[in-house]
């Protein structure tokens, strides 16, 4: 049964932004040239070879030989007010306290900027911008969840005129204030640039510090921001710089299932092509040429084609199951359907995916559960269930072959991922992380006690064994399903709900509830045992209900569904609220 069909949709498991505020903007324009913000790679380097059709996923690993894992550098930001420019931006102050930091029309507001890198002591002489006196540059919000945050991320976009930084336009600065060890995110792709069939993205320590000029009382020293990561943004020109095709498709994973969105996903030729609309699903990031992710998303849903076959067509297998694998041992929960790219070169049908955004990994939400234990995740979010949403991921792995494979994998990575590196990795780290997080203005923000941040570093190193652990014994759970709407047959209320899947096998039953809190404390009806996935009930009148349906194999393993009601009180998974008037 194709619940997609019947329109019943995925609850997104993301925080969903509230309606952005109108600002009213300071400032005005420059040159054309400062204006604009290119994806050209620098004049200056080097390019890579190109990638060959169908030779594997191989990157130019020289792009890493500058960065120094156990450093940091010193960035300063004077933010400006230039009245004679064309370039509409706003005060920082207005940038800060806007919601969203985005104005009413959703787009991010933006404060013009002298970027310049320096020492502990300040801009300095040999690093960039230095002696600049004019804006080479704009700042905004970045991430989604953390533009409302006390401290900020920032995004630094150079104007042409500026040239680059370390071969980087895009200047990505993540404060990481929900990760109280302040290093997933590094420690992430630290490790991805040693892995193989796989790209990474250059991440560097940075402190930053701020001299706001266009507020009423302007800065006369630089303000200390404390302690960010800087982490490349995968584009055009960090296609060319990791010795991929810079005019091949990328993509950036929204809200992604790989369903095949007809209405969203058409040609950029189609007269009813709308940009934006594709846009929510996936960002494009490369070429406009949507022919070969049409084709995949087809064939995907062709069921004449089997897995196999399909697999062998479209992806690369290596690669696919190796960013599976990483994602399971750093215990990376957040990649079912966003946080990646999809990557294909041209004259190749191969997609590759690449890794983005992996604060929430290595035990982050065990350490959220310290703050908020009430809002754990899901009993299917962990292992391969984590994945069951897509249509992807679910099609290849009803497949017994492909689970082989994976399994293989993961024993293959985490003979990279160990915890002896891991151990090496943060002892080089500790020294800088220590320092400014343990200072203001970090000190004062983090989101647990200040004697966790030696807890929480201590337990990563044996994160990726308790997750291999994890995803082998989940096997052996039904996998996670859709529930429906409710309907009403004269004085019946009828439920239904998708088929669960056992990966070995087992024959499933469903336990069927419906009850007057979330919690199931007050059941209204209930039935057990149940092998068919509909049941219905007598009509039991006006009020507030909930309802779930728990799965179980003939060994005993139970799942949940994917749905989940989220009162201020706590996360109630597999359970679905229904209103009858």
């Amino acid at each position: 049964m194709d619940w997609g069909g019947l329109g019943l949709k995925k609850k997104r498991f993301m925080l969903s932004l509230l309606a952005a505020l109108g600002v009213v903007t300071a400032g005005c324009t420059q040159d054309a040239s400062e204006q604009s913000v290119s994806d050209n790679p620098p004049a200056t380097s080097q390019a890579a070879p190109t990638q060959q059709m169908n030779e594997g996923l191989i990157e130019n690993r020289s792009v890493y030989d500058q960065d120094v894992d156990g450093s940091i550098i010193h960035l300063y930001v004077t933010v400006v007010n230039e009245e004679n420019s064309k370039l509409e931006t706003t005060t920082f102050t207005q940038l800060n306290l806007a919601p969203s930091g985005r104005n009413e029309k959703g787009e991010d507001l933006q404060a013009k900027v002298i970027l310049q890198e320096g020492t502990a002591e300040g801009p300095a002489q040999g690093y960039f911008g230095f002696g600049d006196t004019r804006a080479n540059g704009t700042i905004e919000l970045r991430g989604e969840s953390s533009r409302r945050a006390e401290q900020k991320s920032y995004k630094i976009r150079l104007f042409d005129s500026a040239g680059y930084w370390r071969d980087q336009r895009n200047i990505n600065l993540s404060k990481h204030k929900s990760d109280m060890t302040r290093v997933r995110q590094k420690l992430s792709f630290d490790y991805f640039e040693q892995m193989p069939n796989m790209t990474s993205l250059r991440t560097q320590f940075v402190q930053v510090k701020i001299k706001d000029l266009t507020k009423k009382n302007p800065d006369r020293d630089f303000v200390d921001y404390g302690l960010f990561t800087q982490i490349e943004q995968p584009n055009k020109t960090f296609l060319q710089a990791h010795g991929l095709d810079r005019n091949g498709n990328l993509y950036k994973a929204i809200d992604f299932e790989f369903h095949r969105y007809e209405d969203q996903i058409k040609l950029a030729t189609d007269p009813t092509y709308d940009k934006k609309a594709f846009e929510k699903i996936l960002e494009i990031k490369g070429s406009e040429n949507h022919e070969k992710l049409i084709a995949m998303l087809e064939d995907l849903h062709n069921p004449a084609i089997n897995a196999q076959d399909f697999l062998d067509k479209h992806f690369d297998r290596e690669n696919y199951y190796t960013w599976l694998a990483s994602n399971l041992l750093m215990g990376n929960h957040d990649t079912a359907v966003h946080n990646f790219y999809l990557y294909s070169p041209s004259n190749s049908n191969k997609w590759y995916f690449l890794p983005w955004d992996y604060d929430s990994s290595w035990g982050f939400f065990e350490e959220e559960l310290k703050r908020s234990p009430e809002k754990g995740l899901g009993p299917w979010q962990f292992g391969l269930s984590n994945y069951w949403v897509s249509n992807l991921h679910r099609r290849i792995f009803k497949d017994p072959e492909n689970i082989k494979a994976l399994n293989e994998k993961v024993e293959e990575v985490s003979k990279i991922i160990t915890k002896e590196q891991t151990e090496k990795y943060l002892k080089s780290y500790y020294p800088i992380v220590s320092k400014y997080v343990l200072q203001q203005p970090d000190l004062y923000n983090l989101p647990l006690d200040v004697s966790y941040f030696h807890k929480e570093q201590a337990l990563l190193s044996g994160e990726p064994e308790r997750n291999k652990k994890r995803y082998y014994e989940r096997q052996e759970n039904p996998m996670p399903f859709f529930m429906g709407e409710p309907r009403k047959e004269g004085d019946k209320l009828v439920f239904s709900w998708d088929h669960s899947y056992d990966l070995q096998g087992d024959d499933l039953t469903y336990d069927f509830a419906v009850s007057y809190d979330p919690a199931f404390t007050k059941i209204h009806a209930q039935a057990k045992g149940l092998t068919g996935v509909e049941y219905a009930i007598k009509d039991p009148g006006k009020g507030r209900f909930f309802w779930r349906v728990i799965v179980r194999d003939s060994k005993g393993n139970t799942q949940t569904a994917f749905d989940r009601v989220e009162p201020e009180d706590a996360i109630y998974h597999g359970v679905k609220e229904f209103v009858l008037k």
